[in-house]
């Protein structure tokens, strides 16, 4: 559920910023182009934005079909599987908070600094999901990642995993 949530806020923040780049967003005054949206930089932190987005997208719908595996089996899921299902589910945290975050904050870099202000209201994006990655702090979910994969232990079952 949440790295949908962050997911969904990164969306908001990408279309948002898209409009804003679209109608109002002006190029830097060394810039070859005479609209931002057409400036090589722009355009290539745009696409570099999406690629992270579809990828996270892509990797949280792989997630998805694992659970949907586990959720199957019942009460035939082993020990261990289960462990892989949380550091599989783990992967999917870490990755939609890392992608999450840097889109709220890179928006800023394509719109412009006037976004910056208040009024435009850009801020609460990246404030939104820094706010509720906090509740999991995704460190632990990193060394439950690392932890499954270098020393083959099984992460400790919590409401969190």
């Amino acid at each position: 559920m949440f790295v949908n949530f962050y997911l969904g806020i990164a969306l908001g923040a990408f279309e948002e910023a898209r409009k804003y780049t679209l109608s109002t967003t002006r190029p830097w005054i060394f810039s070859p182009a005479e609209k931002a949206y057409n400036d090589p930089y722009i355009i290539e932190q745009y696409g570099n934005l999406w690629v992270d987005l579809r990828a996270a997208i892509s990797h949280v719908d792989y997630v998805n079909t694992v659970i949907q595996g586990a959720w199957e089996k019942g009460e035939q899921l082993s020990a261990e599987e289960r462990g892989e299902v949380a550091v599989t589910v783990a992967t999917a945290k870490v990755f939609s908070t890392r992608v999450a975050l840097e889109t709220t904050s890179k928006i800023f870099e394509v719109t412009g600094t006037r976004t910056a202000a208040k009024k435009y209201g850009f801020d609460r994006f990246w404030r939104n999901v820094r706010t509720h990655t906090l509740h999991d702090p995704v460190v632990y979910k990193v060394h439950e990642v690392g932890n499954w994969v270098l020393n083959e232990q099984i992460p400790v079952f919590t409401l969190y995993t």
